[in-house]
C-alpha cells in the first residue's frame, strides 16, 4: 500500500504517519547517527509542516516500510537554507510550481529485493504526485549513489543543479531536480513494469494563503 497523507489524515491513517516518524528515527538517528532532532523515538525536524505531504508505504496499513517528505519550497526550503553552495542557478528557489523531497528513508532490515521494490514505487510516486498536483520540478540533495539507485535505475531523468561535495559520512553528495513531465512517468512504467501506484490521484493542498 502507498499513500500520499498529511495533517489531515492523522484520525484515519494515525499509525502510518506517526510510523514515517519512527522509521526516520531508526534509519537516520539510530543507524546513521544524525545529529537531527527526536523525541521518543520519533525524528523530526523543521519542515515538518501542515504544507508537508508524505509518501508512505506499508503493507498492512500500519507498519511503515519506507517513506519520503514532499513540501513546496515557498514554505521551507532545506536545499536553500542550508546547503546553498550545492546548488549553481539559485534560481530554482524563486521558480512557481517547485517542491522540495526530503528524507527519503526505506528499512534497512528489509530483504534487498523488497528494498528495491519500495524505492521503484516512492520515485514512482514522485512523478504521478508530482503530475496530478501540476508541479513542473522536485528537487532535492542525496548521496550520488542513491540518486543513481533510486532515481535513475527506475527509469526516472535528473538535471544535476550543482557539483557533488562531501557532506558528514557521505563522500559525495549531490543537489538534482526532477523535472515532472508525462515522458518521465512512461519511462518509469517501462522500466520498472509498474502501473499507477497512487491509489486516486492525490492532489496537493491548496497553497493559497490569507
Amino acid at each position: 500500500m502507498l499513500r500520499v497523507i498529511s495533517y489531515k489524515e492523522i484520525a484515519s491513517c494515525g499509525d502510518m504517519f506517526v510510523g514515517q516518524f519512527r522509521l526516520r528515527h531508526r534509519e537516520f538517528v539510530e543507524r546513521q547517527s544524525y545529529a537531527v532532532r527526536s523525541i521518543n523515538g520519533l525524528e523530526f525536524d523543521a519542515y515538518d509542516t501542515p504544507a508537508s505531504q508524505y509518501i508512505v508505504y506499508s503493507e498492512d496499513g500500519r507498519t511503515v516500510l519506507g517513506c519520503s517528505r514532499l513540501t513546496p519550497i515557498e514554505f521551507g526550503c532545506m536545499l536553500a537554507d542550508h546547503f546553498p553552495h550545492m546548488v549553481n542557478d539559485k534560481t530554482v528557489f524563486s521558480t512557481p510550481k517547485v517542491w522540495e523531497g526530503t528524507r527519503f528513508c526505506i528499512d534497512s532490515r528489509l530483504p534487498p529485493e523488497q528494498r528495491r521494490l519500495i524505492c521503484r514505487h516512492i520515485a514512482a510516486a514522485y512523478i504521478e504526485f508530482g503530475l496530478a498536483g501540476d508541479i513542473d520540478q522536485i528537487i532535492g540533495l542525496m548521496p550520488t549513489l542513491i540518486l543513481r539507485m533510486v532515481f535513475e535505475r527506475s527509469g526516472i531523468t535528473l538535471e544535476k543543479l550543482g557539483a557533488p561535495h562531501a557532506i558528514g559520512a557521505h563522500a559525495r553528495v549531490q543537489a538534482a531536480t526532477i523535472p515532472i513531465r508525462a515522458w518521465q512517468l512512461d519511462r518509469v512504467r517501462e522500466v520498472t513494469g509498474l502501473g499507477a501506484v497512487l491509489p486516486t490521484p492525490e492532489l496537493p493542498p491548496s497553497r493559497n494563503v490569507a
